[in-house]
């Protein structure tokens, strides 16, 4: 389905079931769509046990800067106090947990073969904006969570955010460091990844052991 109106730009909205067991965490975001400057997209996980004392909302607008912007999507002003604003370096190995790291997926170190883009410095931030033939945006990302059960409620919900975060910033590492296999990529190719990538997951969880990301513990 796709949407427009005065706020929100076209985008695709999609329904994703998500498997589990106790032993994995479970990360409710699937990136599978691309992403355009100025594009709103809504991702939102639900517990069938808990119903709506569970929820994971995490709502994601690209713009076309460097991360400057206050307030993208428009909260009012109660809720924006209570917001608690990270901002992401994918280029900062601090910011990488030592069991997440590889050389391989370090901004700091890749260079694109197609784009010519890369490595990034430090001060990488200051000089993109003055290259006027390297597009770039920012990934703006509000999320919100609720895990509503007596005890466990404040601990929970921290631990939730803390591993957006790290997601966050694997994945966006990732996705610079992958430039070249996407960058030629049209809607056609991305939907037949999609359905390969859903034949390929069906058969994993039938016949693979849980695989993915694993939560670390403070």
């Amino acid at each position: 389905m796709a949407r427009r109106d005065s706020t929100h730009t076209k985008s695709t909205i999609c329904r994703v079931k998500c498997r589990h067991s106790s032993e994995c965490w479970l990360q409710p975001q699937l990136l599978t769509s691309t992403r355009k400057p100025g594009t709103h997209t809504p991702t939102v996980a639900q517990n069938e046990y808990m119903k709506d004392n569970f929820l994971i909302k995490i709502e994601t607008w690209h713009k076309p800067d460097m991360g400057h912007l206050e307030n993208v999507h428009g909260l009012d002003a109660e809720t924006w106090k209570k917001v608690d604003v990270v901002y992401i370096d994918i280029a900062d190995r601090s910011q990488v947990e030592m069991k997440d790291y590889k050389p391989e997926e370090d901004p700091c170190r890749y260079k694109s073969v197609k784009t010519g883009r890369g490595p990034l410095g430090p001060d990488w931030k200051k000089e993109l904006p003055n290259k006027k033939d390297c597009p770039h945006m920012c990934a703006y990302k509000l999320v919100t969570v609720k895990f509503k059960w007596w005890g466990l409620q404040n601990k929970v919900e921290n631990f939730i955010q803390k591993q957006e975060k790290r997601l966050f910033t694997n994945f966006h590492r990732q996705l610079f460091c992958w430039i070249d296999k996407w960058i030629d990529l049209n809607m056609d190719d991305i939907r037949r990844m999609e359905e390969e990538t859903r034949k390929e997951l069906d058969e994993m969880r039938v016949k693979d052991p849980v695989k993915g990301m694993v939560a670390l513990e403070d």
